[in-house]
């Protein structure tokens, strides 16, 4: 009998903490040039306290499901940055960024790319 009791109470407040922890979903920018990107931003984030991790080339933006009692969006950030990418929140670790293919480096605009600063140049 008191085996029984020991297993529901167990059981009662292993349910009570699945019920506390918050899966949180959140999309934020992160940028990033192509697929090798992608890659690396979704691998990173294959970590426990993270459920899911998509980044979407196109539109620069991660959605992201995370467990808030197991990491925090801040760190979340910081991860990504460390492996050499600038978030919405962070700058990109610059150490991390120049071991990046270069297909993933940052692309600068050219003097050309916006006409009207050319134009004023002329």
């Amino acid at each position: 009998m008191k085996t029984l009791k020991r297993t529901l109470t167990f059981a009662l407040i292993l349910a009570s903490l699945t019920v506390l922890a918050k899966n949180i979903t959140t999309k934020f920018k992160v940028e990033g040039q192509c697929g090798e990107c992608k890659e690396n931003i979704e691998q990173a984030l294959d970590i426990p306290g993270v459920s899911y991790a998509e980044w979407n080339v196109e539109s620069k933006m991660l959605t992201i499901r995370y467990n808030d009692r197991k990491i925090a969006l801040d760190e979340i950030h910081g991860i990504i940055s460390n492996i050499g990418y600038a978030t919405s929140e962070q700058r990109a670790n610059l150490e991390a960024q120049k071991k990046l293919s270069a297909c993933c480096q940052p692309k600068t605009k050219s003097c050309c790319a916006d006409k009207s600063s050319c134009a004023s140049k002329k």
